[in-house]
């Protein structure tokens, strides 16, 4: 074999091994010295040696394939770079053309002017509105104007409006502050923009709280948002008296808060004398505005002012004056025959003289017919569901449950004979005939079997008034013997989000067909 000597041999980035001039077939390759450039591009000790080390540009002698693969890898590296797609935020089409041609005004070939203001706008966007596109393609003169003057008869509408109005010709999309949600949406109805609109009424379902709510419902009224209309009246039915404030009182209107009266989904807390209390403080609220007392102040505040009234109005109920015959609609919905069925409740009632001592009569004696024909007849309660009857004159009482536990209850009245006590427990409510078995302040029938056609529904809420999760049995009629439970709902636990509000109405009597001479006080024409 030929004899081996070793030279660096200098090239860019690697170093090679190269045979001798003269070598025979059996020639070795040279090992790079381990000085000089071999250090700078690295070594490598071959099997048996104790380190092996190559850096970047580095050939192993040993391992003649070893350059191969490194070019193989930096293909490959190179190869996942160019398919590795890099996201750089561009300017989009939209927020140029918002800038440009709306805000700068750039080739504008219109202007319109409006509440002191000017806006140089396009022709193209503004036939996305109905208003302009009308007025552009007819016979009217401003289809060949440059400048418009136009007339802004809604006060709700504004420069601010107006510029969001515009404006939203020109992008995707809008944000609309609840604040500034009814400007915006009046804008919009005259400039008759579907799409703003409709983006308008959902902003105002998702924002619907104590401070919106009368806002909204007007509005909605207003601009024929009926879908909101009918979600501000939901929320007023659960929030009424579920989340009492003083300054929701003074705002609702008389003809909103006779619908929520008259209502069989209104979620009454304990029973209907409390319905009565909250108009009470209602009204005075509605009289003397300028009220800034708290919640706990209001009844007896309100106590008081009627109280002092009474003196003036000797031999004359409150609703029957100059002051109060604007409220008497609202306070013909009242199921007075649930009021005036608790002594208590009767008494306070008589005392406050706001009600009309005709309407009180008639009850008294529509009730004491009724127990009659309860005690004497074998009256033992609705045998069908007649839905109308139930919604326009059942019992309604509801109850609070702040946290999981176990819970029994009655609601007070007089109820024809039939003790219901009501149960909470481990995801159970149950309704008992109480005949024997428990303690009862007043008489109770011992009739084989009684009847009740009954609805339950159960809600949770957050924090703004908003339902979070309900239930509801729907109405049924339930058949009890003496002293024998039924459980009636059966609870996810889903559900058990606390505060739990409960809510039911009852009917513990079949109706009786009337008559003009009999009808409901809170039935008669408003």
């Amino acid at each position: 074999m030929g004899s081996l000597s070793s030279r660096v041999l200098r090239h860019p980035g690697r170093a090679r091994a190269q045979q001798e001039p003269g070598s025979g077939a059996g020639g070795s390759t040279r090992r790079p010295e381990t000085g000089g450039d071999a250090a700078g591009h690295g070594f490598c000790y071959c099997p048996g040696s104790r380190k092996r080390k190559r850096s970047s540009g580095a050939f192993c002698y040993c391992h003649p394939d070893s350059e191969t693969d490194d070019d193989e890898e930096e293909g490959d590296e190179q190869q996942r770079l160019l398919n590795t797609p890099r996201r750089k935020k561009l300017k989009s089409t939209s927020k140029y053309i918002y800038q440009t041609l709306f805000l700068n005004g750039e080739n504008s070939d219109i202007k319109i002017c409006a509440l002191g203001e000017e806006w140089n706008l396009h022709k193209i966007y503004l036939c996305q509105s109905g208003y302009f596109s009308s007025m552009f393609s007819g016979s009217w003169k401003e289809s060949s104007m440059n400048i418009i003057e136009l007339e802004i008869p809604d006060q709700n509408i504004d420069i601010e409006a107006l510029q969001v109005a515009f404006g939203s010709l020109y992008r995707d999309d809008v944000l609309i502050k609840p604040s500034r949600v009814i400007a915006i949406l009046a804008a919009a109805c005259m400039l008759q923009l579907d799409g703003l609109i409709q983006q308008c009424g959902e902003t105002m379902k998702e924002t619907i709280n104590v401070k919106t709510v009368c806002g909204y419902y007007t509005s909605a009224g207003t601009y024929g948002l009926d879908s909101v209309k009918k979600k501000c009246l939901e929320w007023l039915l659960n929030n009424l008296m579920t989340h009492q404030n003083v300054e929701l009182f003074k705002e609702l209107s008389i003809n909103v808060m006779k619908q929520l009266i008259g209502s069989s989904n209104l979620f009454v807390m304990q029973v209907e004398m409390d319905v009565y209390t909250a108009l009470k403080k209602w009204m005075f609220l509605q009289l003397v505005p300028s009220w800034n007392g708290s919640l706990k102040q209001l009844l007896t505040e309100t106590d008081v002012w009627f109280s002092k009234r009474r003196k003036d109005f000797e031999g004359t109920t409150f609703l029957e004056t100059e002051q109060g015959k604007p409220f008497m609609s609202v306070f013909r919905h009242l199921r007075l025959q649930y009021i005036i069925s608790d002594l208590a409740s009767a008494r306070i009632i008589e005392q406050d003289s706001l009600v009309p001592s005709e309407w009180l009569s008639s009850v008294y004696k529509q009730q004491w017919l009724a127990m009659l024909r309860a005690e004497q007849d074998s009256e033992v309660g609705p045998q069908e569901i007649n839905k109308e009857e139930l919604e326009g004159n059942s019992m309604r009482c509801g109850r609070k449950l702040a946290k999981d536990g176990e819970y029994c209850w009655r609601w007070t009245g007089f109820n024809f004979g039939f003790d219901l006590l009501v149960t909470y427990t481990n995801r159970y409510i149950i309704f008992k005939r109480n005949t024997l078995n428990q303690p009862c302040s007043g008489s109770v029938s011992l009739q084989p079997r009684r009847s009740i056609a009954f609805r339950l529904r159960l809600a949770s809420f957050d924090s703004s008034g908003k339902l979070i999760c309900s239930r509801t049995t729907g109405y049924q009629i339930l058949t009890l013997e003496k002293d024998q439970e039924q459980v009636v709902m059966n609870l996810d636990s889903r559900l058990l989000i606390f505060p739990l509000y409960i809510c039911c109405n009852f009917l513990y009597i079949s109706p009786e067909k009337r008559t003009e001479n009999n009808r409901h006080p809170e039935n008669a024409e408003n």
